[in-house]
């Protein structure tokens, strides 16, 4: 079984300036490659998962969102580092409001790293997901992932849940505490 960083997008890769639908108004956090470069490098499979509601909401398209994950994907490669998957759930929050009876993949629900762990033999256990918010956390929790935190304080609720300021601590703690394990 292999291990896996589960990677929320806004937020904690990127800002979050709300629906981003044009590839020129995404950018990467300072540190951002290179943190995911030391992941990679430690033997972890980096794998994105994102609510993309805008979708449903009309305000984005599955093209578009395919050309912002692209630019994602350059932004990455241009300091020698790939995602191995992008999973997103394009549902709006209130999907059995319209035409959508049930929706796994939805974060917090587990079904994007349910799938991940499918495709790619995950072993949970030994696998984190970072995220900036609580349903990041939360999806770690209902999936049996390690969750850290992205943000300037512990979210209200999840106090023990390791919280930094930037991926490139959380990337530090998380090789720091994984080297303490052997």
């Amino acid at each position: 079984m292999r291990k896996a960083i589960f990677l929320d997008r806004d937020g904690t890769l990127n800002p979050d300036p709300g629906y981003i639908s044009d590839p020129a108004d995404f950018e990467l956090f300072p540190g951002v490659p290179q943190a995911l470069a030391r992941l990679k490098k430690a033997g972890y499979l980096l794998i994105l998962i994102t609510n993309q509601s805008g979708i449903s909401r009309g305000m984005i398209s599955p093209q578009q969102l395919e050309l912002v994950h692209q630019k994602l994907q350059n932004l990455l490669a241009a300091e020698s580092v790939t995602l191995d998957a992008i999973y997103f759930c394009p549902h709006h929050p209130e999907y059995p409001l319209h035409g959508i009876t049930e929706c796994e993949c939805r974060k917090p629900q587990p079904g994007m790293i349910l799938q991940a762990k499918k495709d790619f033999d995950i072993d949970l256990a030994a696998s984190y997901v970072i995220g900036d918010r609580r349903k990041d956390i939360q999806i770690g929790i209902n999936a049996g992932v390690r969750p850290i935190c992205i943000r300037p304080q512990p979210a209200p609720g999840y106090e023990n849940v390791p919280t930094f300021v930037s991926l490139s601590e959380a990337v530090d703690w998380l090789l720091a505490a994984a080297a303490d394990k052997v």
